[in-house]
């Protein structure tokens, strides 16, 4: 996934905004299509939007418990990576 960097745009491109805040979550249309993106500044009339997930930079921790254990399948060898339960990509 492509890290997206901060933009910054005139506020006149909100269209129908008038409560634009600090921390607003909003929808941005990209080549890539919609994309969530929050204002982070607003400085006169420019806008800085930023389209990292909200979680980008922070570190995180994560508790898990292996619940079994098994050995690779000969297509799961053949292949270089796990299949789902049911088989193949699942």
């Amino acid at each position: 996934m492509t890290r997206l960097s901060c933009k910054r745009v005139p506020r006149r491109t909100l269209k129908g905004l008038a409560n634009l805040r600090v921390g607003m979550r909003l929808q941005a249309q990209t080549g890539q299509g919609a994309r969530a993106v929050t204002v982070t500044r607003i400085a006169g009339d420019m806008v800085t939007l930023d389209g990292n997930h909200p979680l980008a930079g922070k570190s995180l921790h994560f508790q898990v418990e292996v619940a079994a254990v098994r050995a690779a399948s000969d297509a799961e060898l053949s292949h270089g990576h796990v299949h789902g339960p049911g088989g193949h990509h699942q």
